[in-house]
């Protein structure tokens, strides 16, 4: 399958490992111009290299903190003034903590969401000028399954994709008339060093072994693993692709069958 996204200039956040890397290297797969950006720039320098050689195109690797709204303008400018334009963005930056709610702190929640949900918002809001003189684009948002399957120990999480969730919906009705499709992409458990932070988190919280709290995690998966970040990647790539021209608004679950209950 074709999916036109050969010199495609592609935006994807929090690309320094896990899902963000296996979705910029995906992209890089398919021709696409990778724009990486995270924090550890070390790490997004290797990214490049390794996107320029699967793509035999260039790639540039951008280190900022998304939590801050003169990073995010930042990031835009600078892709937008070295490649030209922005054909999608894919929201990926954030990695909320887990841990007991009444122990959690307002500074916590709010350091967390500055990154996760307010980056998400920031960076469309930026990227949407740009993508209207360009005549349309994408956008997806990785929004992990918390928001469907709240957890005790991590409400902070569940709440904000919840909200990121709405946020997908609203903000689609808004691109549509600028040929902008808006989408998410909704992950459940996913091997990535930020799956094994987690269980250490929520073990800690809920008094129990790292062991027991990942047998409890992956029991809902009928297909007898988890999901792998290329998985993800498939999903945001056929999202961003021209095969998927009539597809906006909407949240897709990449779970393996694991949420229960049936959604219209």
């Amino acid at each position: 399958m074709n999916l036109e996204l050969n010199d495609k200039v592609v935006v994807v956040t929090g690309a320094s490992r896990g899902i963000g890397r296996a979705i910029a290297l995906g992209m890089a797969d398919e021709g696409a111009r990778v724009v990486a950006v995270a924090r550890d720039k070390a790490a997004l320098d290797k990214l490049a290299t390794e996107a320029r050689a699967r793509s035999h195109r260039d790639a540039l690797a951008i280190g900022a903190d998304l939590s801050q709204l003169a990073e995010v303008e930042r990031v835009i400018a600078q892709a937008q003034r070295t490649c030209g334009r922005i054909d999608v963005l894919v929201n990926n930056a954030g990695a909320i903590r887990g841990g007991d709610f009444l122990a959690t702190p307002d500074a916590q929640w709010l350091d967390d969401w500055s990154l996760k949900l307010m980056g998400y918002i920031r960076m469309a809001r930026a990227v949407i000028p740009v993508m209207k003189t360009h005549g349309g684009g994408r956008i997806i948002n990785v929004v992990g399954a918390a928001s469907r399957n709240p957890t005790a120990t991590y409400l902070a999480g569940g709440a904000a994709n919840a909200a990121l969730v709405n946020f997908t919906k609203g903000l689609a009705d808004l691109g549509a008339e600028h040929g902008i499709l808006v989408t998410a992409v909704s992950p459940a458990a996913t091997r990535t060093e930020r799956w094994d932070q987690l269980m250490e988190q929520q073990a800690k919280a809920a008094g129990k072994t790292v062991d027991e709290i990942r047998a409890a995690a992956h029991a809902p998966y009928k297909l007898g693993r988890i999901a792998t970040p290329e998985d993800i990647a498939d999903v945001v790539c056929f999202l961003a692709s021209a095969r998927a021209s009539f597809i906006t608004g909407i949240c897709i679950t990449v779970d393996g069958g694991a949420t229960r209950g049936v959604y219209p």
